[in-house]
């Protein structure tokens, strides 16, 4: 949790920007295609009213020319064009064109002479087209002067047509409009991108960052020890989720909390117990083992006194074989209450395992147990001291064994090495550890041996911890018992040393 100021500080500076970056640019890419639509869409109705306006205008002109000509007024047709041209401002020139293509009189003096339309006699109606000479801000109206019969007499029957009204309007004012327009659009979607920008700021601000802010605040109150603080605040998107799951983590810490307080002062309360049982225990022992010392010896001559009676000597024996037993039990007593200090250096794991092979294969002799070996090969070492690590494989494989009960089965011992770690497994085929005595199995003084002590594993299990190994075991459905041993692996140029502290 001591990441999240710096991560806020972070979120703070850039969630804002990652998110109205993204939206900006969006934003302003649909507004430009809306404003480039609308402009080209407003330009094209405005290219045709301008076009449709032309073609009426022409058609006046030349109605006009034409009632000018039939009434005998030709020498008026060039002053007429001349007021005609004044009542558009777009209109840059009126031409009049022969038959044969050229100019015979236009409004603008330098185009009288000149053939713009090669193909002129292809007109045969009004026609709306760009300039001749290709410039894109004009366009001109053509429209034939149709061949009457009024103008016959005059003209001739053999044309259609008498000649062509040339219009050349100019764009400017449409083009003007249309930039107008442009830049309409442009100050007025930039406002609205700037006040949608504005609202999207505010709404993320109240929305996301706000609470973001007040979630942190909680976080960090329940970093600095507060568990009682509160996030939610009811809200029903996310945030509002992530905050009930913030406070539903909160209570669960405080269960575990006062759970882990009782437990510890459970734990606190059975170790000051067990430390005065444990020294009233240890003392209890050496006063025991003196008497069993002396008692001991004093069987040992009574032995012989009495061997010659056989019902004497097997009741001496027995007592010899009880004070044996007593004086075993005495020894592990004191080994588990002032365990020696553990040496740790570089071992082979797998050399104490065939040393501990070599005793059980001899015990085992004569009987229906096979013991059998895979050993790693090319182990690294361990950290371990290799008189207690012996001492943890013996008293495993002697387990194993008298699961076992002299019955037909196999003792296997594994060895495996990875991930820093050797690992070694103790298998046996015996009937495996009942589920009610589970719990229980490395507690000390718990047995199911009519005379063991019930030390044995404990002593193993605390060996194991000193090492900074691990001690379990897995039973398989088919039956028997895998005991398996994970220590670590000694690092190059690991030297002696003791160990000062012991587990409980």
């Amino acid at each position: 949790m001591r990441t999240l100021g710096p991560l806020w500080q972070r979120l703070d500076r850039s969630l804002r920007a990652r998110i109205l970056l993204p939206t900006a640019i969006l934003f302003a890419a649909t507004l430009a295609l809306m404003v480039g639509s609308a402009v080209q869409l407003y330009g094209a109705d405005m290219e045709r009213g301008q076009h449709e306006r032309a073609e009426l205008f022409t058609a006046n002109v030349v109605s006009g020319v034409t009632a000018a000509m039939m009434q005998g007024h030709a020498g008026s047709v060039p002053h007429l064009l001349d007021v005609l041209q004044g009542h558009r401002p777009d209109l840059e020139s009126i031409s009049l064109v022969r038959p044969d293509g050229a100019v015979v009189y236009s409004t603008d003096p330098t185009r009288i002479g000149d053939k713009p339309w090669p193909d002129i006699a292809r007109i045969d109606r009004t026609q709306v087209m760009g300039s001749p000479q290709g410039d894109s801000r004009s366009f001109a109206v053509v429209q034939p002067i149709p061949n009457a019969e009024a103008c016959a007499s005059c003209h001739g029957r053999e044309s259609r047509v008498n000649g062509w009204i040339d219009l050349r309007f100019t764009r400017a004012p449409a083009l003007a409009a249309r930039g107008r327009l442009t830049q309409m659009l442009v100050a007025s979607t930039g406002v609205a991108l700037l006040c949608l920008l504005g609202i999207a700021w505010w709404l993320l601000g109240r929305e996301a960052v706000a609470p973001l802010q007040r979630l942190v605040r909680a976080m960090r109150r329940a970093e600095s020890g507060d568990l009682t603080v509160r996030a939610d605040e009811g809200r029903p998107d996310e945030l509002g989720v992530a905050a009930r799951g913030f406070d539903a983590t909160l209570a669960a810490l405080r269960r575990s909390q006062a759970e882990l307080e009782a437990f510890y002062r459970e734990r606190m309360v059975r170790a000051d117990r067990f430390a005065a049982v444990g020294e009233m225990a240890t003392g209890l022992a050496h006063e025991i083992k003196n008497p069993l010392a002396g008692l001991s010896g004093a069987l040992e001559l009574l032995a012989e006194d009495v061997a010659q009676n056989p019902t004497q000597a097997e009741l001496v024996g027995d007592m010899r074989h009880q004070v044996a037993r007593l004086t075993h039990t005495m020894e592990s007593l004191l080994s588990f209450a002032r365990p020696p200090k553990a040496r740790l250096r570089s071992t082979e794991v797998n050399g104490t395992l065939e040393k501990v092979l070599f005793l059980i294969r001899q015990q085992c002799r004569g009987t229906a147990i096979e013991v059998a070996a895979d050993l790693g090969p090319s182990l690294p070492p361990v950290l371990a001291d290799p008189n207690q690590l012996e001492q943890v494989f013996l008293n495993l494989c002697l387990n194993a064994v008298q699961a076992m009960s002299g019955k037909p089965g196999k003792l296997t011992v594994r060895s495996a090495g990875g991930d820093g770690r050797v690992t070694v497994e103790i298998e046996d085929t015996g009937p495996g550890i009942p589920e009610k005595h589970r719990p229980n199995l490395f507690k000390p003084f718990f047995t199911t041996k009519r005379e063991g002590s019930g030390l044995g594993l404990a002593i193993s299990a605390r060996i194991v911890a000193e090492h900074g190994g691990h001690i379990g075991y897995r039973c398989p459905p088919g039956g028997g018992t895998v005991f398996a041993i994970t220590l670590q692996q000694a690092r190059p140029g690991t030297a002696e040393r003791p160990v000062t502290e012991h587990a409980a």
